[in-house]
């Protein structure tokens, strides 16, 4: 069984989020539980996800039409990104825009009515986050009078937690679970490897994604260990930048409670990269 995972085949670029979601039924009740509508026919559910690349960062996650909503779903592996407004403002005006089949419309004197953006991030990293929060566009711009808006609501999924969005939506839930799971096995101190099958398997006997992990068990292995591999790169380059930053403000004399605020590093952290820079200097000195 374990075979062709051990083996993982890295052209499977897209997340077990995006790939189980990218199913019109299972879609369709997470549109329901995050827009608190009744839609019944798959067949309503359009989606629209951007064309990109792996190394693409302006593709999102997963879109979708319905109704009058278009929805941007992003998924977050290990921290909430403070500019994702921005970025689903970008993604809502691709898609927006993908919908004008006559650009010449924009320029008539008739309004053009379009969906309306609703955008989500779903959180299953490691740091305490609340169940939900909102991440706010006018936050990204200077003080001024009428700043553009757009609200991102970020769910935290974490498995074990009070989510309410989780008993709205079984697949979310389930999702939840598996990933979960791969936590747990790996704060066992099991090899991630070992951790995924053996989450993958007690999902496929408890009825969890039964029928998905059976059909693409080996690509699921694929997916979660490249995803994982992917989002410790990022921590990695992220704690680099941040402690690039940090040097930087101590050089330049900042408190240390400002730099704390501006590159989210433990206090102690920050103070032992100025002892280290303080004791360079003297040993140049």
């Amino acid at each position: 069984m374990t075979k062709n995972f051990s083996n993982a085949n890295p052209q499977y670029r897209d997340s077990v989020f995006r790939d189980y979601f990218n199913d019109k039924v299972r879609l369709l009740s997470l549109c329901n539980a995050l827009l608190d509508t009744n839609y019944t026919d798959p067949e309503s559910v359009e989606i629209n996800t951007l064309p990109g690349n792996f190394f693409s960062a302006q593709k999102n996650d997963l879109s979708c039409r319905i109704g009058n909503n278009i929805l941007i779903l992003a998924e977050h592996q290990t921290s909430i990104n403070p500019n994702m407004a921005f970025r689903c403002l970008s993604y809502a005006v691709q898609l927006l825009n993908n919908m004008i089949t006559n650009k010449e419309s924009l320029y008539r004197d008739e309004l053009v009515i379009f969906p309306a953006p609703q955008c989500f991030v779903f959180y299953d990293g490691d740091d305490a986050e609340p169940l939900t929060k909102e991440i706010r566009l006018s936050d990204s711009f200077y003080p001024c009078k009428n700043k553009p808006e757009l609200v991102v609501t970020s769910f935290n999924i974490n498995f074990g937690l009070n989510q309410p969005l989780l008993k709205k939506c079984s697949f979310l839930n389930d999702y939840s679970t598996l990933i979960g799971k791969v936590k747990q096995g790996m704060k066992e101190k099991l090899s991630r490897r070992q951790a995924i099958i053996q989450a993958v398997n007690w999902c496929i006997k408890s009825g969890v994604m039964t029928d998905y992990l059976t059909r693409k068990r080996d690509e699921v292995f694929s997916m979660l260990d490249l995803q994982w591999d992917f989002d410790e790169a990022k921590a990695a380059w992220g704690k680099q930048v941040k402690e690039s930053i940090a040097q930087k403000m101590i050089d330049d004399g900042e408190p240390f409670e400002k730099i704390r605020k501006w590159t989210e590093l433990p206090l102690e952290h920050i103070k032992e990269l100025a002892q280290k820079i303080n004791s360079a200097k003297g040993e140049i000195e």
